[in-house]
């Protein structure tokens, strides 16, 4: 037995139940000790029970984002509002990026310095023209 499925065996069935609820939050090992565990404990596991024997995919893994020229993991300065106090003038044509966007997640690359904006709402983009 490996550390990972002792931790799941020393689970009570409720909380064995809840990670079953939500699978697709763990790696793929960890789905695989979950269901094995459900399965030596006679209870249910909800991938046999939507027919299917394959793991869940999971969906809350989100990839870092990584520098397009150093190709390592930006690091997350935090949100930036750039209305408060900008003096639009000296942003010349660069304003209408910045018009419908209250705030951007700012990431840095900790080697070269280059820096990602990202805005939350993607819908209030202008369309190209």
């Amino acid at each position: 037995m490996n550390d990972l499925e002792g931790i799941w065996r020393e689970k009570s069935d409720d909380d064995l139940i809840e990670a079953a609820a939500s699978l697709g939050d763990y790696t793929a090992e960890g789905q695989q000790v979950i269901r094995a565990e459900l399965k030596r404990r006679g209870l249910e596991d909800p991938v046999d029970q939507a027919g299917g024997a394959g793991v869940v995919e999971a969906t809350t893994e989100v990839p870092p984002i990584e520098c397009l020229r150093c190709h390592v993991e930006l690091r997350h300065l935090g949100t930036k509002s750039f209305h408060e106090g900008t003096p639009w003038g000296a942003m010349g044509e660069l304003f209408h990026l910045f018009e419908n966007a209250e705030a951007f997640d700012v990431y840095v690359c900790p080697q070269c310095g280059h820096v990602d904006l990202f805005v939350d709402d993607v819908s209030e983009v202008p369309a190209e023209s």
